[in-house]
């Protein structure tokens, strides 16, 4: 593949970004920033992405082979914004020799954080306590009041164990926990955490499941009625990877018959998760919106990585971070 050459090109940033990232697009291209309040409509996707030679996608664009026949045969690459890149058709942009590249690494450690200050919160029932509070119902100090569960000496059940899998095990060894996990493939170290054979084992044995798995058409769904069935009911379910690796349905019924104590969910399905959704009403359910890699530091470079990856392929350059580079033909 080879460097852009004559007039200058034109990439399609589909939300608002730091701006000094932008500025570095916009020194050797023309970026058209859609900074609105929601994502765009499919057909404003397509619109905006007209003649683009690259587009920084984010998790709220359904990049699909409509979309790259939208912008036409200039476009090269796809830089998304984030480690998942299940809302990019990787297939469809093969077939059209278009670069598809994410962040990975970069959001690790505040990922990590994050997941594991949501099994806190689920298992000491953090924000049930605070809506406690806020409506006025603590009138004094009651010794059986909002029970949690013990962090310590409990056992995690990891799902995927890749970088941020693995991160958070290290967090849950710290605090004392049991670590079990299931994994595709062998990790570079397993901390002394026990790999189970099944996820039915993992689900049977964990007081805190936690899922650090991608989105793939074998995970969709993995999370289900008699899955849900299998774990204890005093056990939580902690979901900062993707909403529809858990049937929503089934993971309401349980929570309302019992099945399970608690939910923590960064991610829904749908997302965001309708205000008059049964979950929202639900005392034993955590929901916050898509914030586990939200910190400056771990954005701001997840920005700056997204153009890294942008700019190395207008220079016709493999881009640090393809995920597609052994089906594209760079001749």
């Amino acid at each position: 593949m080879t460097s852009i050459t004559g007039s200058r090109p034109k990439i399609l940033v589909t939300r608002r970004q730091f701006q000094d990232q932008v500025d570095r697009l916009n020194e050797v291209s023309d970026a058209l920033v859609l900074d609105r309040p929601a994502p765009a409509t499919p057909n404003e996707l397509q619109v905006a992405a007209t003649g683009a030679h690259g587009i920084f996608a984010h998790i709220t664009d359904t990049i699909d082979a409509a979309a790259m026949d939208a912008a036409g045969p200039n476009l090269k690459v796809i830089a998304e914004f984030g480690v998942g890149y299940d809302n990019i058709d990787v297939d469809a942009a093969s077939e059209r020799n278009i670069v598809v590249a994410n962040t990975p690494g970069v959001l690790t450690e505040a990922a990590a954080d994050f997941g594991f200050t949501m099994i806190q919160t689920a298992g000491r029932r953090i924000a049930e306590s605070d809506r406690f509070v806020r409506r006025g119902d603590w009138k004094w100090f009651e010794p059986l009041d909002l029970l949690g569960v013990d962090i310590y000496g409990s056992t995690l059940g990891i799902v995927g164990f890749g970088r941020i899998g693995s991160a958070v095990a290290r967090r849950a060894l710290g605090s004392g926990m049991n670590v079990i996990y299931v994994t595709r493939s062998q990790p570079e170290d397993d901390l002394g955490c026990e790999r189970v054979g099944t996820l039915n084992e993992l689900l049977e044995r964990s007081d805190f499941v936690t899922l650090h798995c991608p989105l793939t058409q074998e995970t969709n769904g993995l999370i289900g009625t008699e899955e849900l069935k299998r774990m204890k009911p005093e056990a939580s379910l902690i979901n900062t990877a993707r909403g529809p690796i858990v049937n929503t349905d089934a993971l309401t019924a349980a929570l309302r018959d019992g099945e399970i104590a608690y939910a923590a969910l960064d991610v829904t399905d749908p997302e965001p998760i309708p205000t008059d959704h049964p979950l929202v009403k639900m005392e034993n359910v955590t929901l916050v919106p898509h914030i586990a890699s939200a910190t400056i530091g771990a954005r701001r470079k997840m920005s700056e990585m997204t153009v890294d990856n942008i700019l190395a392929t207008i220079a016709g350059k493999l881009p640090p971070n393809c995920v597609n580079a052994d089906r594209i033909n760079w001749g």
